[in-house]
């Protein structure tokens, strides 16, 4: 039987619309009708554009009566239109805030958690306490009438298992019929140098200015970095000087600094020798996957639990998030031999999650 789908999101950064799309997508082509409730400013921004062009006019476009999103007021706009499952697939406050006020009778909720707090190694008490009380909290969400709480996951078999009701992080890849060699031309990335790829939103916890500076530590080799997405302002200040150096040194850095499209962040991949994934992050990952799924070598550097959900996967280029640390990793990528793609992992599962 059809059903009406309300899919809420307050946030339209990173990966969140992309998480939209591909639920919207899913419950359309099974026969569903779909609202999608999103904050004033995302219905207007440049990632509503890129990210939900494909399934936007065959959706109801509503805008968050409350862009806090509370219980009561989802609940309302469900409600309102009439819908019979809701999706939060951006649930992290929104699941804790179901802990504290519940659900009341009405259609079945499926939130998402992506930062599970089993994974944060903060081993600061402060941290450690408000953590202990949010999975205390998240457990009675799971108890709840009328809801299914959702983990992010990786796609291992140990990922999976982390939990009762897990999603693994969905991967979406269109670029693997893509000639490498055209797109580094089309792209403005050297053919003669082995390529390093930082990609998508470029925030702080990214470390782009770790990343240059152990570029700077290779200007010997023939190497070059790109970075194919929108700079923080703030990262942008502290990365010029950096840039000025490898411009000096003559190490090419190609800068696209703006809101990417899946698939142009896609074709980076395919143009690019090997992602960097040196991140200040405790959950799984989406570009590592891209990475495995075109069969480059993927770089990670981060905590114990991302160096974790890196070993899951298979990928031995991993270690701790320092400067030498990451030089000898991407020493190591320029040497090591080119590994066959993956075309096992997507984002059916993520789907099916949500809407079974």
């Amino acid at each position: 039987m059809a059903e009406r789908v309300l899919i809420v999101s307050q946030d339209h950064e990173g990966h969140r619309l992309m998480y939209v799309r591909l639920l919207a997508s899913a419950a359309l082509d099974r026969g569903d009708s779909v609202v999608l409730a999103l904050t004033r400013s995302g219905l207007r921004s440049t990632e509503h554009r890129l990210h939900l062009a494909e399934v936007a006019d065959r959706c109801r476009q509503v805008a968050l009566a409350d862009p806090s999103l509370t219980v009561s007021g989802v609940r309302r706009q469900a409600m309102r239109y009439g819908c019979t499952r809701v999706l939060v697939p951006d649930g992290d406050r929104f699941a804790i805030r179901l802990g504290i006020r519940g659900w009341p009778p009405g259609p079945p909720i499926v939130v998402l958690v992506t930062q599970d707090p089993r994974w944060n190694t903060d081993n600061r008490p402060s941290v450690r306490a408000r953590l202990k009380t949010k999975d205390l909290i998240l457990r009675r969400t799971e108890r709840l009438p009328g809801v299914r709480l959702l983990y992010l996951s990786d796609h291992s078999v140990a990922g999976r298992k982390a939990r009762p009701a897990v999603a693994p992080d969905p991967v979406f890849f269109d670029a693997e019929d893509q000639d490498p060699t055209a797109l580094r031309g089309a792209l403005g990335v050297p053919e003669d140098r082995f390529v390093f790829l930082v990609a998508g939103k470029v925030s702080a916890r990214k470390n782009l200015p770790l990343v240059l500076r152990c570029l700077l530590r290779l200007a010997d080799r023939p190497v070059a970095l790109f970075v194919c997405g929108q700079l923080d302002p703030s990262v942008r200040a502290e990365v010029q000087p950096l840039l000025d150096r490898a411009r000096a040194a003559g190490v090419p850095v190609i800068l696209d600094d703006r809101v990417q499209t899946d698939h142009a962040i896609n074709c980076a991949v395919q143009a690019s020798d090997s992602v960097m994934v040196a991140y200040s992050s405790d959950q799984p990952n989406s570009m590592m996957v891209k990475g495995i799924r075109a069969g480059r070598q993927v770089v990670v550097a981060g905590s114990d639990q991302l160096v974790t959900w890196a070993q899951h996967l298979g990928l031995s280029l991993c270690g701790p998030l320092t400067e030498e640390s990451v030089t000898g990793l991407m020493e190591k990528a320029i040497a090591a031999p080119t590994p066959a793609p993956r075309v096992d992992l997507g984002s059916d599962a993520f789907v099916e999650a949500f809407l079974s």
